[in-house]
């Protein structure tokens, strides 16, 4: 299977965009809490487009990799990989809150997730009438919306790395098109659903990552050494952080490629870099980058349940409070995320491995799945 892979540092990215979903989330739902939210950080939501960005990265590298060793790619096995790793973790959530919120909630507009086209729905539901039903249930599986614009990804990529000769131009006219798209249907007014579909469905920003990996390997030098410049990387690490207090704002239609540039900064300055301006390769963050998938999964429902705790302790000091609302949130997801990981998704992580054509480095990450 040749050399084992690993990048260094990119479990770190995994760690803060789920962090910072989570946080977003917990801002969202104090109303729970018996407290007046907080804004939705804007961190979360392009939190998203990092995970994307770094998705497309990862997933390109590999496959351009089994494509040089081998001279073609195994689709058979790449789906396999997919199912096992993402599969039994996005239905045991489902199955948990529709247990938990009773059948009587359930309308048909289920069947968007259990097809795994929640995107679609969140898109189109005016247009479908969708009728919003129990509002407890559709924030618990409502960011099932990225997942679904992964599958849905993963689903003709590797057909299209496999039979497009030339990768390279697809990955640069792609995400400009799909810009294009974008300001075409806004221009046209077009019907609100597309619009909303085409904007958080963020294609662009998985090609992008797509391009960056194919930049690494195959050592555009050059061009990567811009990344790699200390101004660039300053300025990336500026961009989150004004992310973060809500302040970036360019254009709606080119925002999220904007931070997946930025992402392809960090990302080739944790790899190349042997001391970048923030160093990711920290045991805490391959520790948080390793279960992000079920910090990510498991918070809506989590943050559910800690409200019925907090509020029955009945602390009165609010900023004791909140404090206490961040600390045990946060403490109780990651070791159920933990738990979930340990006991459950590494059962289907292992048989993952059987499909694997291109060997990734799991003792030390779990960045390659």
């Amino acid at each position: 299977m040749g050399k084992s892979l690993y990048f260094k540092g990119l479990n770190g990215i995994r760690a803060i965009a789920a962090l910072a979903v989570v946080v977003s989330h917990i801002n969202n739902r104090l109303d729970y809490f018996q407290l007046p939210k907080l804004p939705l950080l804007d961190l979360a939501n392009f939190g998203v487009t990092l995970f994307f960005t770094l998705s497309g990265f990862l997933i390109t590298y590999l496959l351009l990799e089994e494509k040089e060793q081998t001279g073609t790619i195994a689709l058979r096995k790449f789906y396999w990989r997919r199912v096992l790793r993402i599969w039994p973790l996005y239905f045991f959530y489902l199955l948990i809150v529709i247990l938990y919120v009773g059948d009587a909630e359930i309308n048909w507009s289920i069947l968007f997730f259990l097809f795994m086209i929640p995107n679609f729905r969140n898109s189109f539901k005016n247009s479908l009438n969708i009728h919003p039903g129990n509002h407890d249930l559709t924030y618990m599986i409502g960011h099932y919306w990225s997942l679904g614009v992964e599958e849905q990804f993963y689903l003709f990529w590797p057909i299209l790395v496999r039979k497009v000769k030339r990768i390279l131009f697809f990955t640069l006219l792609f995400p400009i098109f799909f810009i294009l798209l974008k300001l075409t249907l806004k221009v046209m007014h077009a019907p609100e659903g597309l619009t909303t579909f085409f904007h958080y469905t963020r294609l662009g920003c998985l090609v992008i990552g797509a391009l960056g990996a194919y930049l690494l390997k195959f050592n555009y030098t050059k061009i990567i050494s811009y990344f790699l410049h200390p101004i660039s990387e300053v300025i990336s690490w500026l961009f989150l952080i004004i992310v973060s207090f809500n302040q970036f704002h360019i254009a709606s239609i080119i925002d999220h490629e904007i931070i997946s540039v930025v992402t392809l900064v960090i990302i080739f300055n944790q790899i190349k870099k042997d001391k970048p301006i923030l160093n990711l390769e920290q045991k805490i963050f391959d520790f948080l980058g390793k279960i992000s998938f079920g910090l990510y999964v498991y918070n809506p429902l989590v943050i559910y349940l800690t409200a019925q705790f907090i509020n029955r302790l009945g602390i009165e000091n609010t900023v004791v409070k909140y404090g206490v609302i961040y600390f045990i949130s946060i403490s109780f997801l990651i070791l159920v995320a933990y738990c979930s990981y340990q006991f459950f998704e590494k059962r289907f992580l292992k048989l993952k491995n059987r499909y694997a054509v291109i060997q990734s480095n799991a003792s030390k990450s779990a960045q390659f799945n």
